[in-house]
């Protein structure tokens, strides 16, 4: 297999992972909240149970320091195989299920967990976009394999594509924020639109010339 061709199978398989980006970012849909406040000892009611920080697992330990250290308190993990289960996930917040007390670096905090997120067609909107810049991802590699497109281009292409998934739900958005994540793969998808567009216009007109 000569370079150009495999990488028309990697864009490819990039390709095809984008367009099943409603089972690849599935985890989208499948949060988990933690949302943290910081109170003094004697505002944790008996019965809710105070669990230490240096005892929890190492998942649990990241979830909640990601809670306590952001600016408001908050963080979400996503994917139900990454939700620690320590805790217990609904919409209802009761001691022991949903409401604990948290002691971490000589501090207390209540935290609450629940399940959120929503109805699975709101979640394909947001990823129709990375579906869209798959199905041109394929166009892509069919081209790249005629020796039409050049290589550096298919891999720029290529790295956008695989980048989707670096910064997406698969690991929790690490550097962006849902909506920005969204923004940024409908910008990406409109330039590679827009630069397809072209291309067939070019062709068109060196066709009729």
């Amino acid at each position: 297999m000569n370079r150009r061709s495999a990488l028309t199978v990697i864009v490819a398989v990039v390709a095809a992972s984008l367009l099943g980006a409603p089972v690849t970012m599935s985890d989208w849909g499948h949060q988990a909240s933690f949302s943290t406040e910081r109170v003094e000892a004697s505002e944790i009611d008996e019965h809710t149970p105070l669990l230490r920080y240096e005892n929890l697992s190492e998942p649990a330990q990241t979830a909640v320091r990601r809670a306590i250290e952001s600016s408001d308190g908050y963080h979400v993990v996503y994917g139900h195989e990454d939700w620690p289960d320590r805790f217990f996930y609904s919409d209802d917040a009761d001691p022991g299920t949903g409401l604990y007390a948290v002691a971490y670096e000589g501090q207390q905090y209540r935290l609450y967990t629940a399940a959120t997120g929503g109805f699975p067609f709101v979640y394909w909107l947001s990823e129709l976009p990375f579906v869209l810049y798959g199905a041109m991802l394929g166009v892509v590699a069919h081209r790249t394999s005629r020796g039409e497109f050049a290589p550096r281009v298919a891999a720029l292409a290529t790295a956008t594509g695989v980048a989707f998934h670096l910064l997406g739900p698969e690991f929790d958005f690490p550097l962006l924020a849902p909506r920005a994540f969204s923004i940024l793969g409908v910008a990406a998808t409109g330039i590679v639109g827009l630069g397809c567009l072209y291309l067939a216009v070019r062709e068109s007109e060196g066709a009729t010339d």
